[in-house]
């Protein structure tokens, strides 16, 4: 089949991860994949890459973090008359089986140009106006959520990453089953071998040392704040640990402040940037990794990744971590902002190499059997078509 893939992000950072892992794996499927998007970007090269690097960040992404909210919300609208333009344009020079589009704030025009070419379209919703989110939620709500129903009445398909947004959509009027759960995955061909820490840990000085580790940008979403006070308050009594920091962002400076600040400066340990392609040699490198902050409606790429390389995972207790993480099974939950219970969990695992290593191998194998890519491309496509992609089933009545 033929796809074309919208999308309006800058296609880098944990978003380009999930870009590409979807676009590879309709390839690795069969079918080919054409992008559209704003920059021009082909994620499946910029995947990963630090949205934070000067020179890096597109016009839309500047006007995001610098125009008055509502400036920047017309500038969203308008971006329908932008992107008509350009996907009538790629319509007009070739035949597309299907429209795969990633959800975006006040994005309507692609569900409209699939209705009147008969075109099936699949939406990938990872949030929604209304909930929590690094951004403040649009001045211009009411309008957004139109957009939204709108464009979720014309989608064959609409993918959520999580129980929520499907409540949240279903509350929409939308037919159930037009909306599937698939949460986030990771790339199949990441499993193939076992990725190797050993160098990373030399580099670091830490061969001896029981690492913890987070990968990620340093931005207040994560409240690593909260994981750098916990982990000094067990460091008191642990003087082998030590923090590994794989990422980048605004923050750093002031972690590194508040490090010092608690005198556990030489046990965190910055590497910076890293690309993706040799992120899972730096997660090989700890022995439990984090997720220090997630919500109701999130599936982190990098709770996946974690379980890729088969180390110990520490989580809060959300619904959609709960739907990958069983407590004691294939990883340790916390609960939610609650530093009392992440300080719990996480010196039960310092403490036990014995409980790490049989977690990490639980998880391994779980991601593997359930959570690719691939996976989650094959659901999507037999939604729509069957088993035979090859014959379009007929388009289900708008709700």
């Amino acid at each position: 089949m033929n796809i074309l893939f919208h999308f309006r992000t800058q296609g880098t950072g944990a978003e380009g991860v999930h870009i590409a892992g979807i676009a590879n794996a309709f390839r690795r499927l069969g079918h080919r994949v054409v992008f559209s998007s704003p920059s021009g970007i082909d994620p499946t090269q910029s995947a990963g890459e630090n949205p934070f690097r000067h020179g890096r960040r597109g016009l839309l992404a500047r006007l995001a973090a610098h125009a008055p909210g509502v400036f920047f919300e017309l500038l969203e609208l308008g971006y329908n008359i932008f992107a008509g333009s350009r996907l009538r344009a790629l319509l007009q020079q070739e035949k597309f089986d299907l429209i795969y589009e990633r959800h975006a704030f006040f994005l309507c025009i692609t569900s409209l140009l699939a209705q009147r070419r008969g075109i099936p379209l699949i939406v990938e919703v990872n949030e929604l106006a209304g909930d929590e989110r690094v951004r403040a939620d649009p001045w211009l709500l009411p309008l957004a959520r139109l957009a939204d129903r709108f464009t979720f009445q014309r989608a064959q398909l609409i993918a959520v990453v999580s129980p929520h947004l499907q409540r949240r959509i279903e509350a929409m009027g939308i037919r159930k089953e037009k909306i599937v759960v698939v949460p986030n995955g990771v790339d199949e061909q990441s499993l193939e071998t076992r990725a190797d820490g050993t160098a990373i840990r030399q580099r670091y000085q830490c061969e001896n040392a029981v690492v913890v580790g987070f990968a990620g940008w340093f931005v207040p979403w994560h409240q690593l704040d909260s994981l750098v006070t916990q982990f000094a308050a067990l460091a008191a009594t642990h003087p082998q640990l030590r923090l590994l920091l794989v990422g980048d962002g605004p923050l750093r400076t002031d972690l590194e402040a508040q490090a010092t600040a608690l005198g556990i400066r030489d046990q965190l340990l910055f590497t910076g940037p890293v690309p993706h392609a040799e992120m899972p040699s730096y997660l090989a490198a700890m022995d439990i990794c984090i997720v220090p902050h997630s919500n109701a409606y999130r599936s982190p790429i990098k709770l996946f990744e974690y379980m890729a390389v088969g180390r110990a995972i520490l989580a809060p207790r959300t619904e959609p971590i709960a739907l990958i993480l069983r407590d004691g099974e294939n990883g340790l939950l916390f609960e939610l902002e609650n530093g009392d219970s992440l300080r719990s969990q996480l010196a039960s695992l310092v403490s036990d190499a014995t409980l790490r290593a049989r977690l990490g191998e639980q998880a391994r194998t779980d991601v593997a059997e359930r959570h690719t890519w691939t996976q989650n491309a094959r659901t999507v496509i037999e939604r729509v078509f069957g088993s035979n992609p090859g014959s379009r089933r007929e388009r289900p009545p708008l709700t």
